[in-house]
């Protein structure tokens, strides 16, 4: 959420949204007494609270309680949600939402339904926690506490549902939520637990005992001991193993705050102990963190101590970190165990199986958050991301763009080039993108533009320009080919629309156009010795004519045509 810029531009949008369909539909028919019920329920709001600032002497200015104003609170109530993992973002985008849906004489929105303290990437889904729990033990583990949860949707669909145009209203919404809390605890505990084992990944059979143990019900309910309100019974040795890797999984959820999306928000996806996700967000938009997921040693130094991260070399940050190991200096112990969250996540993504497409080579954040975007929105949703222009050009990210290019779900991809404009810390170089794309084909060809310098080039038709699904399919169908030109694409998709390509294996086999066979010609390795080797022999022919002694001068050319003969294939 970052500090909630993203999601006020959003209200602002779903709120004149709103006013335009109103009119439409108050336009289109005309010619009865139709109204929009929306007009009956902003006549009662504005009402609700001209009554109560009449009641307690309170000075209203009705141009602060037009449509727009009490359309606003609604949409920010109902339809905008959120996840950070800093809580202090959560906070900072509560206030500036607050700030911009300000109503006089209404009490502020609540708001701690819809926007969440937790990870967007880490945290485990329903159906994987069943078969986590399966894996370990009994299978039904979780059946009551799914069901128990998911009768929270309804509750969610009240909170919604009040306005908070008065303090009672804003004050049951809050009652209601803790309801909720309390209806999905225990699930949201044991998924956090069951994930926080898989971040620990535990090898030793003794380890592996105790946790089985746990799973079977030995030492007591297993759900209500990860939710912390039944103690661990049975004073056996399993038991106390059990007991260290509970303090430790607790620990790591506290610290990482995994993140069941089902269970934060229920009512936003059903048939949970499903294996496809059934529901989902109609859209999601943001400005993922840009980093790799390894710990970087010079960032995290730079905000702990200045003159680790100002090292000129890698092996003098290694010496430095050493000394401090050395001498028992605490921000030794919390690098290590920073370096080792930073690998077990690292290893989760990759291992998990939520990130298929994008958790290769060296990991960028960014990128499971395309893929994770993908897929908490509903099969007809839209996902819009900034992100670096990798998306669509990284060699790692090629299956995934190829996926969503070639199979029209590609809406937009709008490409600029940094030169200090957009960024001013960020290389001049550097490119980023808007990447807007579908789980599911648009109608549309994507519309596309590349090196662009401002946002206001995006309107210009020479520069943005569609591109088909089977454009991509012809021209380039792993990378997303570059334009810079309107006439450049429509040439370039021409010769592809008109020539085949030379061997197509796109259905896993060669077709050939015509009997080609590759070989290889020069081996660089080769080529670059060899080359070397004549220079060395045309220096030493020079050196030798160069030479005062009368018999070096009779023969410098036949010595370096030996020489070059030599270094040089016939």
């Amino acid at each position: 959420m970052g500090s909630g810029h993203f999601l006020v531009s959003l209200v602002d949008y779903l709120a004149d949204q709103v006013i335009t369909a109103m009119a439409e539909a108050e336009a289109i028919v005309s010619w009865g007494d139709y109204s929009s019920p929306l007009v009956s329920r902003i006549e009662a709001i504005r009402n609700t609270i001209l009554g109560n600032a009449e009641a307690r002497g309170w000075t209203v200015d009705p141009a602060q309680l037009d449509d727009r104003h009490i359309i606003r609170r609604m949409v920010l109530k109902r339809c905008v949600y959120g996840v950070d993992k800093n809580l202090m973002a959560v906070e900072l985008a509560k206030v500036s939402l607050w700030l911009h849906t300000f109503t006089v004489g209404a009490p502020l929105s609540f708001l701690d339904h819809h926007l969440r303290h937790g990870d967007s990437l880490f945290g485990s889904w329903v159906r994987g926690g069943i078969d986590r729990a399966a894996s370990w033990g009994k299978p039904l583990l979780l059946h009551e506490p799914m069901h128990r949860a998911m009768r929270a949707a309804a509750a969610m669909q009240v909170i919604e549902g009040l306005t908070d145009a008065e303090i009672a209203e804003a004050e049951r919404s809050e009652l209601i939520f803790e309801e909720v809390r309390e209806m999905t605890a225990p699930l949201d505990a044991f998924l956090s637990f069951i994930h926080a084992i898989d971040w620990l990944d535990p090898k030793a059979r003794e380890d592996k005992a105790a946790l089985h143990a746990f799973f079977d019900g030995q030492f007591g309910d297993p759900v209500r001991i990860a939710l912390g309100s039944e103690p661990v019974m049975n004073g056996r040795a399993e038991a106390v193993r059990f007991s260290e890797l509970l303090a430790k999984s607790r620990e790591l959820i506290e610290e990482e705050h995994f993140l069941s999306w089902q269970v934060a928000f229920p009512g936003v996806w059903s048939i949970w102990e499903s294996a496809k996700l059934t529901g989902g967000f109609d859209a999601i938009i943001g400005n993922p963190p840009w980093d790799r997921m390894k710990l970087q040693q010079v960032e995290w130094f730079a905000a702990r101590r200045r003159d680790i991260a100002m090292a000129q070399r890698a092996a003098d940050r290694k010496r430095m970190v050493a000394n401090l190991q050395a001498n028992g200096d605490p921000l030794a112990r919390d690098h290590a165990k920073a370096e080792a969250r930073a690998e077990a996540a690292f290893r989760m993504a990759r291992g998990s199986g939520d990130y298929p497409l994008l958790s290769g080579g060296d990991m960028n954040i960014y990128s499971l958050f395309v893929e994770r975007a993908m897929a908490l929105v509903k099969p007809d949703g839209i996902v819009g991301l900034l992100t670096p222009s990798g998306i669509a050009s990284d060699k790692t990210a090629a299956p995934f763009f190829k996926g969503v290019a070639t199979g029209g779900r590609l809406k937009a991809l709008y490409d600029f080039e940094n030169k200090k404009v957009f960024f001013p810390d960020v290389h001049a170089s550097f490119k980023f993108c808007v990447f807007v794309a579908s789980p599911s084909p648009l109608p549309k060809p994507a519309q596309c533009a590349f090196y662009l310098h401002s946002v206001a080039e995006i309107t210009d038709p020479e520069r943005c320009f569609p591109l088909s699904a089977s454009d991509f399919a012809r021209v380039n169908p792993n990378t997303a080919p570059i334009f810079r030109t309107r006439r450049d694409a429509a040439l370039t998709t021409a010769i592809y629309g008109r020539l085949p390509v030379l061997v197509d294996r796109s259905t896993g086999a060669e077709i050939k156009t015509w009997p080609v066979k590759y070989l290889r010609m020069f081996d660089m390795t080769w080529f670059i010795s060899t080359f070397t080797a004549s220079q060395t022999a045309m220096t030493c022919a020079t050196s030798i004519r160069h030479s005062r002694s009368s018999s070096a001068r009779k023969w410098p050319l036949t010595a370096a045509i030996a020489l070059a003969s030599f270094a040089l294939p016939t």
